[in-house]
């Protein structure tokens, strides 16, 4: 994380910040650079101790706060900004290594935006996101690639293997996650050599690209950049990456 803050240091020059936000330096905070913000805020990404914490100047310019800010519903509006803000872009690479992974399709089938989310059938919040996605997804021009992995519990592995080899991989899929908490797909008894492979890659690519947990979004900005957002999205983010 401190390696990913210090990327961004370029992006901050002294004499851009206002001067209740430099003085946050006497306290120990670095200002790394901006962080976007909801309107009557100027958000910056602060760096405390090697952590990341947002910081907010408040619309007179004399007042800051610093800490996460929440919506009239209680909807997180900092996480994901924070999360986008410290995460580099990925390469195209990135892209082309996804697009072999062994994955399973939801949405449209002739895309104009495609987005790759790391699931583990095991995992909560993997359907959690799976679940709030189904309303953008339905009749929309997106196309959700799921790259199976097991890194949750011992049956996330069988089970993954049981949807990747059924012969509608994208209805055992649904099965699943329609019927998630007693799911009605069983673990494939043993793994076949074959799959295991195709499971133990994705496996890799997700340690490859340094994503330590599901879900994980991968999509591409309005600027072409790879980005990527770990666990479940709030409903602004889940409507820009995956609606229309």
């Amino acid at each position: 994380m401190v390696s990913l803050l210090l990327a961004l240091a370029a992006c901050a020059q002294a004499q851009d910040v206002p001067a209740p936000i430099r003085a946050l330096a006497s306290q120990g905070i670095t200002i790394k650079g901006p962080l976007a913000a909801p309107p009557g805020f100027k958000g910056y990404v602060g760096d405390y101790r090697g952590q990341p914490m947002p910081v907010y100047l408040l619309s007179d310019g004399q007042h800051m706060v610093i800490g996460t800010l929440l919506d009239a519903n209680g909807n997180d509006l900092t996480r994901a900004p924070l999360q986008a803000a410290v995460t580099p872009a990925l390469n195209a690479a990135t892209w082309a290594e996804l697009a072999k992974a062994s994955w399973i399709a939801e949405g449209a089938t002739h895309p104009k935006r495609i987005v790759y989310v790391f699931t583990d059938t095991e995992c909560p919040y993997c359907h959690k996101l799976w679940a709030a996605t189904q309303p953008l997804l339905a009749g929309g021009d997106v196309q959700v690639r799921h790259v199976m992995v097991a890194v949750i519990a011992p049956q996330s592995r069988n089970r993954a293997a049981a949807i990747l080899d059924a012969a509608q991989p994208q209805a055992a899929l649904q099965q699943h996650e329609s019927t998630f908490g007693h799911s009605t797909v069983a673990p494939e008894p043993s793994v076949p050599a074959a799959t295991a492979s195709r499971i133990d890659a994705n496996n890799a690519l997700m340690e490859k690209l340094g994503i330590q947990g599901t879900p994980a979004t991968l999509y591409k900005d309005a600027t072409g950049r790879v980005r990527v957002l770990q666990g479940m999205l709030p409903e602004d983010r889940l409507k820009a990456i995956f609606g229309d």
